[in-house]
């Protein structure tokens, strides 16, 4: 039977919650006061009106659509460019963006879509199949970015301007959720821009979508400027923002000063410790909800002593979930990866309970019963999270007579690290354990056990499998269950891979993550999605 989906899904606003946990402060923060100012610049006079200014602290290495780390380009690209289709009402759902429907054949090989007419990209170029029928060979040719989702393509067709047909080697379920990560680029400025390069080099700080704005300036590490599309297709209603500044600061503390002086409208980086008093302050909205992310320590599994699989099961062991979610206010997760967030029926035993005891025993039998080594722990400038993991480790560690040192640098430096820090053998210069959030980008497990831990998976493709880990029967595993229809098949493979990478583990799972951003109260009409990375500035408005 031919499966069919029609219509547009209404998403709703998230509500915001007060509910202050048990405070733990993990960061004391001095002489921000001075620097919140002296970023402030224009920006409170920019404050009403029609211009949002948000504060972030992820950057960019690269706008281009086709060319950057999904997990961080989608952050802000998704304003810019648009897919054939998106989340729905939640993580579990999709809704058609450019596209207005589509039809699956029988056996998942073949997707026919119709596209949305009169849409045009922001240089004035008609949107159409043979724009899409580009990207995907693009995004195949670069083999970055959104490379892996669309690795199951064989052939892209564009019967008509208003259809195009995805032929597909074999079935693969995450296809069709995949598709939002494929942002659609005008082909006239790939073609305009061509240098060589397919035009990567302008598209670095260019953008040429059919989405809401258009990139007017960008300076890495201060800020980037966006500007409606005058060529939208949805309009632009008089309470829409049609200038957003994308601010990049990364202390927390600078955030949450500069959103209470009223210089930010927007703060998504604020900790667990600020809440209660900026759930007092009249001025602000606070949202917090438990989302659908995860976060993970990934170990190396090729240099120094993680290489060893017990090394890298007492690592668990000396895992403090619940300092970490007082600290944090996070959650625990109770099963590898995605049970959490899939339900009950996903989930496995946990067999690494917090014992230090019994890490000291198997470093016992891995040899190292007095310790005598040092782990090398990297992570990311302005995330207090994985800081917090850090100083977690740290402790326990110290305890076995294990040093750790700590690394931390911007998120553009720090991806083009973990791509290669999964292949430094080298002894005095492997890094051991990587802090990461990760996102759940689609709804499957495989979501997490393909990107994660798959051998194809590598950063170089587009994957977070940063430690390139590999085992060939989880990569059968995993291989079978994508291209099963059974939905209780794969759900049986998908578990019989979980436990593969339980028993030879190759990240600790840190928790599922409460996600906190702050508003100034006029500001309205945010729909929180689950995944943390998913921000619509176009379904923003000031109240008037």
């Amino acid at each position: 039977m031919t499966r069919r989906h029609h219509g547009a899904g209404r998403t709703r606003p998230m509500t915001a919650i007060a509910n202050p946990r048990t405070r733990l402060l993990i960061l004391v923060a001095s002489g921000l006061a001075a620097l919140a100012l002296a970023l402030a610049g224009p920006a409170a006079a920019q404050q009403q009106g029609n211009v949002l200014n948000v504060g972030k602290y992820a950057q960019l290495s690269t706008y281009d659509p086709h060319a950057g780390p999904l997990d961080t380009l989608w952050w802000t690209g998704n304003n810019f460019y648009e897919s054939l289709l998106d989340l729905g009402d939640d993580v579990a759902s999709l809704r058609p963006v450019l596209a207005t429907s589509w039809t699956a054949s029988p056996d998942g090989k073949t997707y026919t879509f119709k596209l949305r007419e009169g849409v045009k990209f922001s240089d004035g170029t008609p949107f159409d199949s043979t724009a899409v029928k580009l990207s995907v060979e693009r995004a195949q040719a670069l083999k970055k970015g959104a490379y892996l989702w669309m690795r199951p393509v064989a052939r892209v067709e564009a019967p008509s301007p208003s259809t195009v047909v995805f032929n597909l080697d074999q079935a693969n379920s995450m296809f069709l959720p995949g598709l939002r990560f494929l942002l659609i680029v005008s082909p006239r400025a790939l073609k305009e821009h061509d240098k060589g390069d397919q035009a990567q080099s302008w598209l670095r700080e260019h953008t040429a979508g059919t989405g809401a704005y258009v990139l007017e300036r960008w300076q890495p590490n201060i800020i980037s400027v966006a500007q409606k599309n005058p060529h939208y297709w949805r309009g632009w209603p008089a309470n829409k923002f049609t200038t957003v500044n994308l601010r990049h600061i990364y202390e927390p503390e600078t955030q949450r000063l500069m959103i209470e002086k009223g210089e930010l409208d927007w703060a998504e980086n604020v900790t667990k410790d600020s809440l209660p008093a900026l759930k007092r302050n009249p001025n602000l909205t606070v949202y917090e909800k438990l989302g659908t992310s995860i976060m993970v320590t990934y170990l190396n599994t090729h240099a120094g002593p993680t290489k060893d699989r017990r090394v890298r099961q007492a690592l668990h062991h000396l895992w403090n979930q619940e300092a970490f979610n007082a600290i944090t206010g996070h959650s625990a997760s109770p099963g590898p990866l995605f049970t959490p967030i899939l339900g009950k029926e996903w989930k496995t035993d946990n067999p690494y309970p917090y014992d230090p005891a019994k890490a000291k025993k198997v470093l016992a039998d891995a040899g190292y019963a007095s310790g005598g080594f040092t782990l090398r722990f990297q992570s990311q400038k302005g995330d207090v999270d994985k800081r917090a993991i850090f100083e977690l480790m740290q402790a326990e560690l110290n305890k076995l007579n294990i040093k750790v040192e700590f690394f931390e640098d911007t998120w553009p430096a720090l991806v083009q690290k973990a791509t290669d820090w999964g292949r430094d053998k080298n002894p005095d210069t492997a890094i051991h354990l990587f802090s990461y959030f990760r996102p759940m980008f689609v709804p499957t497990a495989l979501d997490f056990l393909f990107n994660m831990f798959h051998s194809e998976a590598t950063p170089q493709k587009g994957g977070r499998n940063f430690t390139y880990y590999s085992n060939p029967e989880y990569d059968r595993l995993i291989d079978e269950a994508l291209k099963t229809p059974d939905r209780e098949r794969e759900a049986a493979l998908d578990r019989q891979a979980a436990e593969i990478v339980w028993k030879d583990p190759a990240a600790v799972v840190n928790g599922r993550i409460v996600d906190k951003f702050v508003a100034r109260k006029d500001v309205k009409g945010f729909v929180y999605l689950g995944d943390r990375v998913s921000f619509r500035y176009y379904d923003m408005y000031r109240e008037r």
